[in-house]
């Protein structure tokens, strides 16, 4: 009968913390499907700003699972480079390669073609962690850019308050 008992209660546990989970859609978009509500999206989640005349080439959003990502790869205009470098993610981040690679597997996800190579990397407030690569691709500065947001121990902690008040 203890064995009952437990199971029942981490049973319930688990079906009550499987539905305090919020699970959104996927989104793949390619050019010119990737608009400027995609770009201000990123930049909201990021903190990467988009110089004037910045081009959406591929989106990849990843919101179906436990954590919500992203990928975007970007045209910047030549004379808009060093307005880009002046993000934050380029002043403050790591110059380390890209390890996530969210776009890894689309057809227009291409970093080993780039030249002129440029690694960022930076952990963001609550469980976030952004990435970009920007380079020279076919004469033209490309920014291949991942975005990770680690929710599950958010909607893990929602979830502990969510039992502790019912079982108040």
């Amino acid at each position: 009968m203890r064995y009952f008992s437990t199971n029942a209660v981490v049973l319930i546990a688990a079906a009550f913390f499987v539905g305090c989970l919020e699970f959104g859609e996927d989104v793949e978009l390619v050019t010119p499907n990737v608009t400027a509500r995609e770009l201000a999206e990123v930049s909201q989640r990021t903190g990467i700003q988009f110089p004037e005349g910045t081009t959406g080439l591929g989106y990849l959003f990843l919101g179906s699972g436990i954590d919500d990502a992203l990928a975007i790869k970007v045209s910047i205009p030549l004379d808009q480079k060093e307005a880009f470098l002046k993000n934050e993610l380029f002043q403050s981040g790591n110059k380390s390669k890209p390890s996530i690679q969210i776009g890894k597997g689309q057809p227009w996800w291409q970093l080993n073609v780039l030249s002129e190579r440029q690694d960022h990397t930076k952990d963001l407030p609550k469980g976030k962690y952004v990435e970009c690569t920007l380079g020279l691709e076919e004469g033209n500065w490309v920014a291949y850019i991942t975005w990770i947001s680690t929710q599950l121990g958010q909607e893990l902690a929602k979830c502990v308050r969510r039992l502790h008040f019912l079982a108040t």
